[in-house]
């Protein structure tokens, strides 16, 4: 070969052995993994493979992946000096030097079958593998094709199978043959694979005589002058195998043939996307006449097929491929591990390669079938050639052709019994010899039983050595606990996959790590001789990392756990590329941080970018003000990151950017920025949280909330609208309406000529409670009272004088808070009262009465969770004249106490609060009415009018029961009511006796529309908070009918407001009264 190949590194090297005196050995390999080179066991065979190794005293052997291993350039190292004799201080003899790319041989395996005789070291079995000392992390390496190359039809063109070939040996051309020994550079060349036959096949057609025995298969290849059939062609040239010679698409010869020095270099096979080595260089055949330069035109080739010899290379190779089985379990559990598909093992399934093994052992020597390919000899007037694929031969006095380019891409098709994929359990089936059970020892697939743990080989005592890479692709966690484990690589392949290394225990790889997914949780120490290559999933912990480079590219990093403070450090270089995440929990005066610091030529550097996120440790939150520093870097930092999350819809962090670190301060925003502008209850609280922040006492309220979303904060904030204060304004009113009224009614029922001593019972609570009747143009449910039935019992007071004890029960419903959200239903309320009192006539016409009660009502808002419940204890003075011409004057005047207490629950993010309230309220109110009757025969009618005012006191008042409570400042409530309308009613002494009332009613004052409150400590103004709001203007209609029957009158009525909404009420009695 002359051409030199332009690619330097390309997992094809060269050997080299040190056989002392001056001398070398010269050889080409192809590397398969990072730890295995494959070549040609007649480069060692001369010597046990046990004899090699420098690092255990026995012979010197390396490769060189570099294209030249000499010094490229004055001045430069000279990577094959060095490793011979050392550099100037003595150092780097028989050592690996990664700079270059030269690698030291700690162990060498061949082929037994090599060293019979018959094979004369290289004509069979003549195969061979190094292990390198390190891993060749930085070089490609190749793959191999296990199965037989299928028989193709032969043209003129040849089989149709494309190869390249490689090496490091001897320089000539076509022309002159061989012109020099090695330069040490490699050569590349193309060719078209020959055939697929044996010598004695071969040596027969061309020479005849006696078999000579040596039947396996060879992958053949010849060296054919382009201008074969024209002028100035070679006369050597007889085209031992039928094809033509190869040239590229421009018509430039490309094809080559090997020489002394190429020995183990590589047959690549070239007919699909991925190249795949088929053989390795035995021999051949440097001339065939007298004259012919040697390795000129017409020089054969031959190859060792590799897939005859699969099963040998599986067992010899001592670089395997791991992963775990199912399930969480340990790493140094044996039955936790199972060997997995070496990548670079293929077959053919369906015309094109895939990863797999066949499912029966290779033949070695043994590999007689398949042949393919036609062996001919040519001259200018002769053609004779044998197919050895049927074994005929034919003879013509037709020279071949020259033309054509051979290039093309030939269809390849299974040669059948080989697996598809890589599942351990199926790469038994086939017929035939079926393959032993997996072990680690010959290499096979399923094999478990082992601990990842690189061991060296010991020559000595003849163990291999052993190397894994291993792959975490199985669902479950890995933990390394107690022990120190040194690989060549790890990969974090799946989401489902983990890896735990637990403080104490150790994990070094010798290449590098690469995770895809999954977590890796280090509180122990993982160092990588390569990088670290996060390009998804998670890695957390509190341990150390030990690499050049820590690149994140899509991964999240998290110091310690996702919820607990943590230190991870980096010893090397962190680079957090735009994708990636850093996760930071921060807790009570401390947070998570990450550390890079210097490890080796590594300055510990930090290159920052994408996003950080911060989030509290379990059990604290965060505050504003609070500070941390999270990222040191001791070789400095440069870049900022992309994207720093808010904390929450109100904790913002605000990072500063250090020469060596970066620290985050907590800022909070405004809770007016992140409520919603139509909700009046959000705006109020997030004034008062706006204000109160500092405030003592509240911080267990700012903690949780500021934590939250936007969304979680405005639902939050309206949960708590103060619906109860609409609700205990509505139960004050509805207490004090019902005993003016029942103290109004009991007014216009009164006769002083009729007092005579009597005593009445008012009232029968439980049967009322069951009565339930709706007014007209009420919303809901509407007030009942029983502040009738009557009994009167004679004699009991003076004559001039009458006393009364009552009880009622009485329910209804009211607005609810107007601002509060959700706005849906209205309040109900229930409750009771007692009263009792005496008249006395004050001469002719006139009465006056005294009277003590006590109401008792409760009721809940409309939306669950919050209550209210009152009591109005109250004293009545009342009475009433009738004047000359029938007009009759009453008036009623009420002084008492509103006692009130308020009960909600306010849940702060999860934390439920009971929030009470107390208070007491002056209520005064009095009525002044006229009224005159008219004579309409057995009836009487006539207008009447009346003017009532009520005052109700609410005070200052605070809840207790947590942070949430608040401080109420409302307004009292003052009514003044105008009442116009017309009575009609059954004149006195009749037996049946109807009546009928229907009112005006207009509300002259504007009841207050908020109310002020603030948190209890809270600083700064009240918010205001909104009210129901009072009717206008409404009517109120009564009627009723009594039957005097002597002794007994019995009574029924009823009354109700129409159109009033903010309190609707109704009241219904019955009475019954007895004569004595």
């Amino acid at each position: 070969m002359s051409a030199r190949d332009p690619n330097n590194v390309t997992g094809i090297g060269q050997m080299i052995i040190d056989q002392g005196g001056g001398f070398v050995g010269l050889c080409t390999g192809t590397l398969i993994n990072p730890r295995t080179v494959i070549f040609a066991a007649h480069c060692v065979n001369e010597a046990p493979g046990a004899d090699y190794g420098a690092a255990t005293g026995g012979i010197p052997i390396g490769f060189g992946f570099e294209n030249n291993l000499r010094a490229n350039a004055p001045g430069e190292t000279d990577e094959l000096i060095r490793w011979l004799f050392g550099g100037a201080d003595g150092t780097g003899q028989y050592e690996t030097n990664t700079a270059q790319s030269f690698y030291n041989v700690n162990h060498v395996a061949y082929n037994p079958y090599s060293l019979e005789p018959d094979a004369q070291s290289f004509l069979y079995g003549d195969v061979a593998l190094a292990t390198l000392d390190t891993p060749a992390a930085d070089v490609p390496t190749w793959a191999l094709l296990f199965s037989p190359l299928p028989p193709t039809d032969v043209t003129a063109d040849g089989t149709g199978y494309n190869v390249g070939i490689y090496g490091y040996g001897s320089v000539g051309t076509g022309e002159t043959g061989q012109t020099g020994g090695s330069d040490f550079r490699r050569r590349a060349a193309e060719n078209i694979l020959g055939a697929l036959t044996d010598l004695e096949t071969f040596e027969g057609f061309l020479f005849g005589g006696a078999p000579n025995g040596l039947t396996q298969n060879l992958y053949f290849l010849d060296f054919d002058d382009p201008r074969r059939g024209f002028s100035g062609a070679s006369v050597f040239d007889f085209n031992a195998f039928r094809d033509n010679a190869r040239t590229a698409e421009d018509g430039t010869p490309t094809e080559g043939i090997t020489a002394p020095g190429d020995s183990g270099g590589p047959l690549i096979l070239q007919n699909f996307s991925k190249q795949l080595v088929i053989g390795v260089l035995s021999g051949g055949y440097s001339r065939f006449f007298n004259g012919q330069a040697p390795y000129s035109y017409g020089a054969v080739s031959f190859y060792q097929p590799l897939y005859l010899y699969w099963d040998w290379i599986a067992e010899n190779n001592p670089y395997h491929y791991v992963g775990t089985k199912a399930g969480n379990g340990q790493w140094t559990d044996a039955n936790h591990w199972v060997s997995t598909l070496d990548p670079a093992y293929m077959i053919l399934s369906g015309g094109q390669p895939v990863n797999g093994i066949p499912t029966t052992p290779g033949e070695q020597i043994f590999g007689t079938e398949g042949d393919f390919g036609q062996i001919c000899y040519q001259t200018t007037g002769l053609n004779d050639c044998y197919d050895t694929a049927t074994g005929v031969e034919t003879v013509t006095g037709d020279p071949i052709g020259t033309a054509g380019n051979n290039a093309g891409q030939g269809q390849v098709t299974a040669a059948g019994g080989f697996i598809d994929g890589i599942a351990p359990e199926a790469q038994a089936d086939g017929t035939g010899t079926v393959l032993p059970s997996a072990t680690l020892t010959n290499g096979l697939p399923g094999a478990t039983g082992f601990v990842p743990d690189n061991s060296d080989p010991d020559n000595t005592a003849g163990t291999a050595a052993r190397y894994f890479d291993v792959t975490l692709a199985a669902a479950g966690t890995t933990t390394l606990s107690g022990a120190d484990i040194t690989i060549d690589r790890l990969t974090i392949g799946i989401a489902d996959a983990g890896l735990v290394i637990a403080s104490g225990a150790s994990l070094t790889t010798l290449m590098n790590t690469t995770q895809f997914a999954g977590l890796n949780q280090v509180d122990g120490t993982l160092t990588t001789i390569g990088d670290y290559s996060l390009m998804g999933g998670g890695l957390l912990g509190s341990g150390r990392i030990n690499a050049p480079y820590l690149t994140s590219v899509t991964g999240q990093i998290a110091p310690g756990t996702t919820t607990t403070v943590g230190t991870l450090t980096v010893g090397g270089n962190l680079v957090l590329a735009s994708g990636s995440q850093l996760f930071v929990n921060l807790g009570d005066s401390t947070s998570d941080l990450l550390s890079v610091v210097a490890n080796g030529t590594s300055l510990g550097t930090a290159d920052l970018g994408g996003s950080v996120v911060f989030s509290p440790a379990s059990g604290y939150s965060v505050k504003a003000g609070d500070e941390y520093v999270f990222l040191t870097a001791e070789g400095g930092i440069t870049g900022t990151f992309d994207n720093v999350a808010n904390i929450s819809a109100i904790l913002t962090p605000t990072l500063t950017y250090g020469p060596a670190s970066v620290t985050v301060a907590i800022e909070a925003g405004l809770y007016e920025d992140v409520v919603s502008g139509t909700s009046p209850v959000q705006q109020a609280y997030a004034q008062l949280l706006d204000n109160s922040r500092g405030a003592a006492g509240l911080s267990g309220l700012y903690g949780p909330l500021d934590m939250q979303s936007a969304a979680t904060i405005q639902a939050t904030l309206d949960s708590w609208a103060p619906r109860t204060e609409t609700l205990r304004g509505s139960l004050a009113t509805v207490a004090v309406d019902n005993m003016a009224r029942f103290t109004r009614d009991r007014l216009q029922r009164l006769d002083e000529a009729s007092m005579g001593g009597t005593l009445a019972y008012i009232g029968r609570p439980m049967q009322l409670a069951a009565l339930t009747m709706t007014a007209a143009g009420a919303e809901g449910a509407a007030v009942r009272s029983d502040s009738a039935p009557m009994t009167v019992v004679q004699g009991k007071l003076p004559d001039d004088m009458s006393g009364f004890l009552a009880g009622g029960y009485l329910d209804g419903d009211s607005r609810a808070m107007a601002t509060a959200v959700p706005a849906v239903g209205r309040d109900q309320f229930d409750g009771f009262y007692l009263a009792g009192g005496v008249e006395r006539a004050v001469g002719d016409g006139s009465l006056v009465g005294f009277s003590l009660s006590y109401t008792d009502v409760k009721g809940n808002t409309a939306v669950a969770g919050q209550s209210a419940k009152g009591t109005l204890v109250q004293g009545t003075l009342y009475g009433k004249t009738r004047f000359a011409g029938g007009v009759e004057l009453a008036a009623q005047a009420s002084a008492g106490a509103f006692g009130s207490k308020t009960t909600r629950i306010a849940d702060l993010v999860g934390t439920p609060y009971t929030l009470t309230g107390e208070d007491s309220s002056l209520v005064v109110s009095g009525e002044v009415s006229l009224a005159k009757m008219f004579d309409a025969g057995s009836m009487e009618v006539g207008p009447r009018a009346a003017l009532r005012a009520t005052h109700i006191g609410f005070s200052k008042y605070k809840e207790t029961g947590g942070v949430p409570a608040l401080v109420y400042d409302r307004d009292s409530v003052d009514s003044v009511q105008a009442r116009a309308g017309l009575a009609l009613s059954g004149k006195a002494g009749s037996k049946v006796q109807p009546y009928l009332n229907a009112d005006y009613v207009h509300e002259f004052k504007d009841a207050p529309a908020a109310f002020g409150a603030n948190f209890v400590g809270g600083l700064g103004p009240n918010a205001i908070f909104g009210l129901a709001g009072t009717d206008k203007d409404w009517a109120e209609v009564g009627a009723g009918l009594t039957l005097s029957t002597g002794n007994v009158d019995l009574s029924i009525g009823a009354d109700t407001t129409i159109g009033r909404k903010d309190v609707s009420n109704q009241s219904y009695r019955g009475s019954v009264t007895f004569h004595f």
